[in-house]
């Protein structure tokens, strides 16, 4: 027998082994799937049980003890969120007039910064909060937990009571509304401030 003819009896295989094999791994495969969409069904209402918890403690930061109704989320603000580079996810008003809390995610130095700001019927700025991040620690973390920079001060904090435009925007560093920087973070700052800068001006649309 030729050298040629021994190799393709040896790649010949007895097709009830080959259909035994896929049905094999066909079973493994719809198992490991089944396993997996489980863990996560279980998994995913805990993440979503976490994460609005997340949402509600910021609000309650930012207008302690209020009660929030949620308003539906117009052409004219989406229209400003685009225009500043940033998601808007919810508008809630405060139950009894005194403000709206806008949960916006400007793009930070690692991705996005979900961020609530409190702004008062004033149109001043009455807290920022920030829900979930994914900044460098110990320096875009300190910025979105409201470490103090080189002022003592926390640039979150810096904005409280002040009143930014689509004209008079707050600015990073510089500017007649300007906020300091922690050093090192400019960019993660940059993004919180146009995550206020926006909501500042979504505000204004709200009658």
């Amino acid at each position: 027998m030729s050298g040629e003819a021994v190799k393709k009896e040896k790649v010949q295989m007895d097709p009830k082994y080959i259909l035994k094999l896929s049905i094999t791994l066909l079973v493994i495969c719809l198992v490991v799937a089944l396993a997996l969409g489980f863990v996560n069904g279980i998994t995913a209402d805990k993440i979503a049980a976490l994460q609005e918890q997340a949402k509600q403690e910021s609000l309650q930061a930012v207008f302690p003890d209020a009660t929030f109704n949620e308003v539906e989320i117009g052409d004219e603000q989406l229209a400003v969120a685009t225009e500043y580079g940033v998601e808007l996810m919810y508008i809630y008003e405060v139950a009894d007039g005194s403000g709206y809390a806008i949960e916006v995610g400007p793009s930070g130095f690692s991705g996005t910064i979900d961020m609530i700001v409190g702004i008062n019927a004033d149109g001043s700025v009455a807290g920022i909060s920030v829900i979930s991040n994914t900044e460098t620690a110990g320096i875009g973390t300190n910025v979105c937990s409201d470490k103090p920079n080189r002022n003592g001060v926390g640039v979150l904090s810096q904005f409280i009571g002040l009143t930014a435009t689509a004209d008079n925007p707050f600015t990073v560093n510089s500017g007649s509304n300007q906020v300091d920087a922690i050093s090192g973070a400019t960019v993660t700052t940059r993004a919180i401030t146009t995550g206020v800068n926006a909501a500042s001006v979504i505000y204004g649309t709200l009658g």
